[in-house]
């Protein structure tokens, strides 16, 4: 077992007409674990602590409800609340990630060896803050809403399929220094649709796309994720 860290490239993959995304990034830390089968096969899990950047811009008119720092849902608003349409988003959740997956490792050439790896990486939402760009209504000025609390956006759970290959170096008795490149495939909605509960579907959602509030909608993303990875393996 032993330490990882890791830095990526998000790449989102948007099913909704009225946003785009920019490439997001990703860094974390934590402890992997590896199960040696035989002298060539292992399962590797763990767990890793990511902190991930997300960015989207808004191409319709888009609105929302907020009070002081929190973005209201469907089931929350209320008139006296402030009106106010996004132009740009970035969200910073926090994952708590388990990766399972199996390494297929070739022998050692004098210090060196070579491995691929096969698996998932499952993540769970710890945390999120939104930052926001936009108009409040009635007003012509650009405002920043920072630090914005809307618990029911991101999805529980992030599942992704992910393969990798890399080297490893024993420089030191049992001790060795990972060095990895891998892909993964985001297999579900990052975001939260309808509501699985209860007569109103929408009750979620914190954006809609017009004025009365007849229209609500939410962000689809799929996301992928290049990553390369440092690992200290004792």
């Amino acid at each position: 077992m032993g330490i990882v860290l890791n830095s990526g490239l998000n790449f989102n993959n948007m099913t909704t007409k009225f946003a785009d995304s920019k490439v997001g990034t990703d860094l974390s830390i934590g402890i992997n674990i590896v199960k040696n089968l035989n002298d060539n096969l292992g399962f590797v899990t763990g767990f890793e602590f990511d902190f991930s950047r997300l960015k989207y811009t808004f191409n319709d008119t888009s609105l929302y409800l907020y009070n002081d720092s929190k973005i209201l849902t469907k089931s929350e608003n209320n008139e006296t609340y402030t009106l106010f349409q996004v132009k740009e988003r970035t969200q910073t959740p926090i994952y708590l990630s388990i990766p399972t997956m199996f390494v297929f490792r070739t022998d050692y050439f004098g210090y060196f060896r070579y491995f691929a790896k096969f698996g998932m990486k499952h993540s769970f939402t710890l945390k999120s803050m939104t930052n926001d760009e936009g108009i409040i209504s009635g007003s012509t000025e650009t405002k920043n809403l920072t630090n914005m609390v809307l618990p029911k956006d991101l999805s529980i759970y992030k599942g992704s399929i992910g393969v990798s290959a890399g080297m490893e170096w024993n420089y030191y008795g049992t001790s060795t220094m990972v060095f990895e490149l891998g892909y993964y495939y985001g297999i579900n909605n990052i975001h939260r649709g309808d509501a699985i509960t209860g007569s109103d579907s929408d009750k979620n959602k914190s954006l809609f796309e017009n004025k009365d509030k007849t229209k609500y909608t939410s962000l689809k993303n799929t996301q992928n994720q290049l990553a390369f990875k440092v690992s200290f393996l004792f």
